[in-house]
């Protein structure tokens, strides 16, 4: 996972990190087990798995803001017969849900949704900035208040780029 203090987390093409991450992009692109892999501006990457069906948009839409910022993105095979997370951040399973509408309640049940696949970090996509920080902090609240599963990290992604 990048990294969570100090300083920044993403790097310029020419420095030896941002070499490292291409050469690994490389090597996923040779090993025929994805069906696109692509770097992000700021050094990260995202990977896509072959599947028989299609990831949502708004799910490679994260995914790059992620890349972009540094982060390593795999989504997963999409292939329904099992409930998996959507991928891996880094080492760490995700789930990610696009709420279109503000509130608390909603953002506790995007939470629920990812204890029930399992995953280790819940991704909010706020798309078009649906979510306001009062209710993304209230939803929050609400969740932890009713669940005692804990997550590694909540990330809530606007669609400007913000992580």
């Amino acid at each position: 996972m990048a990294k969570t203090s100090g300083g920044i987390r993403t790097y310029r093409p020419g420095s030896d990190t941002y070499g490292k991450r291409e050469a690994e992009v490389m090597a996923m692109r040779a090993s025929g087990r994805y069906s696109s892999v692509e770097i992000g501006r700021g050094g990260g990457w995202l990977a896509v798995e072959k599947s028989p069906m299609r990831h949502k948009s708004e799910e490679l839409e994260a995914a790059r803001i992620l890349a972009d910022k540094g982060y390593k993105v795999t989504l997963l095979n999409e292939s329904g017969r099992m409930r998996t997370p959507d991928g891996y951040i880094g080492t760490f399973s995700f789930e990610q849900r696009t709420p279109t509408k503000d509130g608390a309640s909603t953002m506790r049940n995007a939470l629920t949704h990812a204890k029930a696949k399992n995953a280790e970090i819940a991704l909010i996509y706020s798309k078009g900035h649906s979510f306001t920080r009062e209710s993304v902090e209230k939803g929050i609240i609400d969740y932890e208040r009713l669940e005692t599963y804990r997550f590694k990290r909540i990330i809530v992604v606007a669609d400007n780029g913000i992580p």
